[in-house]
């Protein structure tokens, strides 16, 4: 048996459901090993993804990480109340009704708003 041609291919988990898949093939000349050869691919195809890798880290490094402001609990309820405080009808207010029951901070200012409408 002569082998001709080697073909070694190569998958890559990168994460978040993504693989990358890299494969090369090599024609052997006459008297060159085939153990070599499957050696040198392998060397290629590994070399290959930290090349891209390393494009990859590059291009993430460029892109601007949008930061996204989380409020503290007392902000938020301080705001709550600027919302009820800007109601100007039950209706309106009523939106905020489950918020009131579940804070207590909240409850008394809700009551008090409620009751400036009857």
């Amino acid at each position: 048996m002569e082998i001709r041609t080697i073909n070694y291919q190569k998958t890559f988990n990168l994460g978040n459901y993504q693989s990358e898949r890299i494969g090369v093939e090599v024609v052997l000349e006459q008297g060159e090993s085939a153990n070599k050869a499957i050696d040198l691919a392998k060397q290629f195809v590994e070399e290959c993804h930290l090349n891209n890798q390393k494009v990859q880290a590059l291009q993430q490094e460029e892109e601007p990480v949008e930061v996204i402001k989380t409020q503290s609990p007392q902000t938020l309820i301080e705001r709550t109340m600027g919302f009820i405080d800007a109601c100007k009808n039950e209706g309106e207010l009523k939106a905020f009704e489950f918020m009131a029951k579940n804070k207590p901070e909240l409850k008394m200012y809700y009551d008090k708003k409620l009751k400036s409408f009857k």
